[in-house]
């Protein structure tokens, strides 16, 4: 990682626009801009006076955002997510004690290990603080991991908490269909596991539902989401009181091989 990229990710992690990463100093942003680009030329001094302000140490800038220790950090994340895909609880818990005995883990492995552990575990009560914590990162609707980990600890018990973290995608990505068909999947499993929850806690249709539903009604009508599309046909039937319809989609369901999924569906 070149030094621009690294001051552009402690940026992010901070929460930062570039305007607010040099406030207090005398860089311009439109200088600021070009540094982490790597089109100018990157001085000490500047650094010292952004990182004054921020509070941040040098010696901590390039212990955790620089050469070796960066490429750690990348490593073990792709381990874990590796172990997530696979569904190894007890790689995972191997990763995640690793990561957090390394003093240069940075906070967002450390609290994504914390959560995919507690996900592969089928925790019913996760770490509270951990998930509030993660979700504060300020790119974490641009990552594909953290999208499949919301997409799996929606419960029942938690909808309102988790509300601002499914309307943000519903923000970020407002037109599904231009995403790549992966993502599409995974942003429509948030909100289908949302409104799989909420039709438990509720059988009346309000203003959450409809905008989820209507978040989906833009998923491409491609061959690859035909599962995800006909599960978001069955919540607008449910809610709109259309039986008939309910009944045929379980029924093309059980036929494709997907009984259990039918089974789940909440009347």
């Amino acid at each position: 990682m070149k030094i621009g990229q690294a001051l552009k990710a402690l940026r992010k992690d901070l929460g930062l626009t570039q305007a607010q990463m040099v406030k207090g100093t005398p860089i311009i942003v439109t200088h600021y801009s070009k540094m982490e680009r790597g089109e100018n030329r990157i001085f000490v001094d500047d650094l010292i006076q952004i990182f004054k302000q921020r509070q941040i140490t040098i010696s901590y800038f390039f212990e955790n955002y620089f050469e070796e220790t960066t490429t750690k950090n990348e490593e073990m994340s792709q381990k874990l997510n590796v172990a997530f895909y696979q569904g190894d609880l007890h790689e995972a818990k191997k990763i995640r004690n690793q990561i957090l005995d390394d003093p240069h883990s940075q906070k967002e492995l450390k609290d994504r290990s914390i959560l995919i552990v507690d996900v592969l575990d089928q925790k019913e009560k996760l770490n509270e603080k951990v998930v509030f914590d993660f979700f504060q990162y300020n790119n974490w609707s641009q990552n594909d991991s953290a999208i499949i980990i919301l997409g799996n600890i929606i419960r029942e018990e938690n909808l309102q908490y988790m509300l601002p973290m499914v309307l943000k995608l519903i923000k970020v990505y407002p037109n599904l269909s231009i995403q790549n068909v992966v993502r599409q999947r995974r942003l429509a499993t948030v909100g289908i596991n949302y409104l799989f929850n909420l039709r438990k806690n509720s059988k009346k249709e309000n203003n959450i539902s409809k905008e989820i539903l209507k978040w989906l009604n833009t998923l491409a009508p491609i061959p690859e989401l035909g599962i995800i599309r006909e599960i978001s046909k069955y919540f607008e039937a449910i809610y709109s009181n259309d039986q008939n319809i309910c009944n045929m989609i379980k029924i093309v369901l059980q036929a494709s091989g997907f009984k259990k999924i039918s089974d789940l569906l909440p009347n």
